[in-house]
């Protein structure tokens, strides 16, 4: 089995000569990757040029960290002609854009790649960073402005998104997160997110990165860990939603195990934070709070019904012991009905709601 250089050596010598050759910056943007050599270059361009356009005095640093990629991404990343735009008032950057690259193991992993951002953003002393997806075509620096002229800690991205996408974090997230946590965050498990210096240097010393939780949610946990440290908390729109490229998405029940996971896993190691808490408070918002669109999408209907009964054989022993028992036939209905039973809960889900059934949003 591999072991990842950032669980054990942390960071390899390259990535350090690397950093070093930086020195300190004042904004850093983080892309973490696994085979985008399609979208990274155009990614990479349009960080560049908002940049030039929005920070002429300002260091920046593009950090690259690679899950494995055998498509060459990291050769795009540093061999993409930087452009050469004007701002504004017709001036160009005064200081040179960096752009860096680190392969951090040979598969990718969502918790690896975010440590060594965050371990690059506390050693070059960064004010401000950003994380975003390789295949962003739309970012501009101003999305990072409220942490880096505004003194917030940590941005939570808003996006336009079609009424039937992310359910997930409508409809569970968001109400779970804002009833336990108290901070009303639409997006508390993105994978592009801003953040200070100081809340990077903060997370990177906690001693969890070896939980599966972090490793597989890092995002969610570093929202979370925000919220709940006391940190300066914002939400700025980004622009729409897009869905990968190169990838088919991680399955529902993947999805709902890494996010209903992560949410407990969270309960349980904040409860002194949530448990004397009471309502819920709204944060700053900087562009429209969220859109919702009703363009036509292509759903596959077939797979939606394959995955429904994948899932109904998988949980049909759990289906079996909640139908168990059948109520007396209602002869004047002519039809039986059947009562859904109580399933045990744990003791601490049961705490949890009833802590929660006494509070007002």
């Amino acid at each position: 089995m591999e072991i990842s250089l950032v669980e054990e050596t942390f960071l390899d010598d390259n990535y350090l000569r690397q950093l070093m050759s930086v020195g300190e910056v004042d904004l850093l943007v983080g892309i973490p990757s696994h085979n985008n050599v399609k979208t990274i270059s155009q990614t990479v361009i349009t960080i560049e040029e908002s940049f030039q356009r929005n920070f002429v005095r300002d260091r920046v640093v593009i950090v690259n960290v690679d899950g494995g990629s055998r498509d060459g991404t990291s050769d795009a990343v540093l061999n993409t002609a930087s452009p050469k735009s004007l701002n504004s008032r017709g001036f160009s950057s005064l200081r040179t854009l960096h752009r860096i690259t680190t392969r951090y193991a040979n598969q990718p992993s969502r918790g690896a790649a975010f440590r060594a951002i965050l371990a690059a953003a506390d050693l070059l002393r960064a004010k401000s960073c950003a994380i975003i997806s390789p295949e962003t075509p739309n970012f501009t620096a101003t999305w990072v402005k409220p942490a880096y002229r505004d003194s917030f800690d940590f941005v939570a991205p808003l996006y336009s998104r079609h009424k039937h996408d992310g359910l997930l974090a409508r409809n569970l997230l968001y109400p779970m997160g804002r009833a336990v946590f108290g901070r009303r965050i639409r997006e508390l498990n993105s994978g592009e997110l801003g953040f200070s210096g100081r809340l990077a240097s903060h997370c990177l010393n906690l001693d969890v990165w070896r939980e599966e939780t972090v490793r597989t949610s890092p995002e969610a946990w570093m929202a979370i860990t925000a919220i709940s440290s006391g940190f300066r908390c914002c939400q700025s729109f980004l622009g729409p939603k897009l869905h990968s490229l190169t990838s088919s998405g991680t399955d529902i029940v993947t999805a709902v195990r890494q996010t209903v996971g992560t949410l407990f896993w969270c309960l349980e190691a904040q409860q002194s934070f949530w448990m004397e808490r009471n309502g819920s408070e709204s944060v700053p918002t900087f562009g429209p709070e969220h859109e919702l669109t009703s363009e036509p999408v292509r759903v596959n209907r077939k797979r939606i019904f394959d995955l429904f009964l994948s899932g109904a054989a998988e949980l049909s022993d759990v289906l079996k012991s909640i139908l168990a028992r059948r109520a007396p036939t209602d002869c004047n209905r002519g039809r039986s009905e059947v009562p859904i039973q109580r399933r045990a809960l744990g003791t601490n889900t049961l705490r949890i709601c009833g802590i929660l059934s006494s509070r007002r949003y």
